[in-house]
């Protein structure tokens, strides 16, 4: 039964999210999402209690399923042992899920709507807000180690996910903007690291450069 449960739930999320990105937020219906899947609105609202609890189920569920495992990876990482290695993996696992079809069809039907109701907040919440507190987490224990120069580390996670956004957010603004490839993603990805790292350097790295450009 539980496994019957856990697919249903699964389903209802996935053509939830097919409905969310056709309509939008205002025009998607609960009733438009039970005609597809079949059941009755009470199989659907046992689940989620509202169309605002399901879409940020959905939002939730997309980051599970494609960018998940990269903050687990930052979780799981000894500080001690550095961290450019483990963020520059993040990051390219990040500027990856930002490119992709769901993503920017996401952020496009996000913009549209967020002036008419309050699914930006919803969005926000579910995503964006939860991966910069976690980044915030792991840039707080750098800072403490030594390994970043200690600010406030809420606002290097914005920061950061700022830098990786500003060669792939005009994306959004194009009717048909051609893939990436990994290679254009990868220096996306480094190029922004890269100006991170240079600005949140520790005092004694800016010390060395510094000492270094004297010789």
């Amino acid at each position: 039964m539980k496994v019957r449960t856990e697919a249903r739930r699964e389903a209802i999320l996935e053509v939830a999210s097919e409905v969310f990105l056709e309509l939008g937020f205002e025009r998607a219906s609960i009733a438009e999402i039970v005609r597809r899947i079949g059941g009755s609105k009470s199989t659907i609202y046992g689940y989620y209690p509202s169309k605002e609890a399901l879409f940020q189920a959905v939002t939730l569920a997309a980051g599970e399923r494609h960018i998940r495992t990269a903050f687990d990876e930052l979780a799981a990482h000894d500080i001690r042992s550095g961290i450019h290695g483990v963020l520059g993996s993040f990051c390219n696992k990040l500027v990856q899920f930002l490119c992709s079809p769901q993503m920017l069809a996401t952020h496009r039907m996000v913009l549209a709507e967020a002036g008419h109701s309050n699914m930006g907040e919803l969005f926000y919440e579910a995503g964006p807000k939860r991966g910069a507190c976690e980044l915030a987490e792991f840039f707080r224990a750098a800072m403490d180690n030594g390994h970043l120069r200690t600010e406030d580390p809420q606002v290097a996670a914005l920061q950061l996910f700022a830098l990786l956004n500003a060669e792939t957010q005009l994306r959004w603004y194009y009717r048909n903007p051609p893939p990436l490839t990994e290679q254009e993603m990868q220096g996306v990805a480094e190029r922004a690291l890269a100006t991170f790292v240079r600005a949140y350097a520790p005092p004694s790295a800016t010390k060395h450069c510094n000492d270094d450009a004297q010789r």
